[in-house]
């Protein structure tokens, strides 16, 4: 019985003792309670996904604090220019908000130590800010991360939520120089770049390339069995691609190859869908980037209910 007593009384001595603890120098929210991040957004609708015109591009919009704790703003700058990469680090600093935003051809070309008229279709822009709150905790615009061989901890904290376009997020955004769509420069034989290992015929020496033939109308275009299946009928699985006049490229959920040629057999054929990231299909230069999400169910199911990892991109470049 003493010993009980003598435990309670431990516990209440702890339980006092934590009471007392100054809750002010906790920064970190694992140890204590979940703090206000810094987090920078757009007052408008910020960047275009996609410019024509690669001598005018054109950012401006007015950049908001939104938690009003942010003593400095500072974005990197990386592209790909006719397939080379550049990054320019602190390419933008802003110290006081709000503050007006303004990124231009000429500007991003001057980071780089080119000239505007080097730019062309199909070059890419990405921005991704490094914040720094008024304690000196500093906040990356990528996810978090983590690698499981290295056990360790990526820079990134900004939740993947808040790439959103609800949150109008001015830490990680991007834009690609597109041309006008026309149905008749995209069709033709492709060669697979990357398709994260998700083609059925990979490994068994059959050739990583398709078709894309015209769709039901202007702005589609079909990918003939792209992923090599047998498709539940014996033809293979075709990927109807919407595509606007500006190049960005939609795939609604259809299915692309039998669950067992990838994985496992007892399952519904696995489909695939566009994600909310940009993904494009530029006629100009003949290619086809599509950001991807996978999913099956189980045999005899609607097809939900599993994601199927591991598949998240797929590019190809026509021949």
């Amino acid at each position: 019985m003493k010993k009980i007593i003598y435990l309670l009384l431990g516990v209440a001595v702890m339980l006092t003792q934590n009471s007392c603890t100054d809750q002010s120098t906790f920064n970190n929210p694992a140890t204590y309670e979940l703090e206000q991040g810094a987090f920078v957004k757009f007052a408008n609708d910020g960047v275009s996904a996609t410019y024509p015109d690669a001598a005018n591009i054109s950012i401006s919009d007015e950049l908001i604090d939104a938690n009003n704790n942010i003593s400095e703003y500072s974005l990197t700058l990386s592209a790909v220019i006719g397939g080379a990469p550049y990054k320019a680090d602190d390419f933008i600093v802003i110290n006081s908000f709000p503050a007006s935003l303004s990124i231009t051809s000429a500007s991003m070309a001057a980071a780089f130590g080119l000239e505007a008229s080097d730019f062309g279709f199909g070059d890419s822009f990405n921005f991704v800010a490094k914040v720094t709150r008024n304690d000196g905790v500093v906040f990356y615009g990528v996810e978090p991360s983590f690698d499981d061989d290295a056990l360790t901890v990526g820079l990134g904290n900004t939740e993947g939520q808040l790439y959103t376009s609800a949150y109008k997020n001015a830490m990680n955004f991007g834009t690609i120089i597109s041309c006008p769509f026309v149905q008749a420069d995209m069709l033709g034989t492709y060669t697979i770049i990357t398709d994260s290992g998700f083609n059925a015929g990979a490994g068994d020496g059959l050739p990583t390339q398709f078709e894309i033939i015209a769709g039901a109308n202007a702005n589609q275009v079909i990918m003939v069995n792209p992923f090599d299946s047998a498709g539940s009928d014996g033809t293979g699985f075709n990927i109807a691609v919407n595509i606007s006049d500006l190049g960005i490229a939609t795939v609604a959920r259809q299915n692309a190859v039998l669950t067992e040629e990838v994985c496992c057999a007892g399952y519904t054929p696995t489909h695939i869908r566009t994600t909310a990231d940009v993904s494009l299909g530029l006629s100009c230069i003949g290619f086809l980037d599509l950001k991807i999400v996978s999913g099956l169910g189980v045999a005899g199911s609607d097809g939900t209910g599993f994601t199927f990892g591991g598949f998240t991109r797929f590019t190809a470049q026509k021949n």
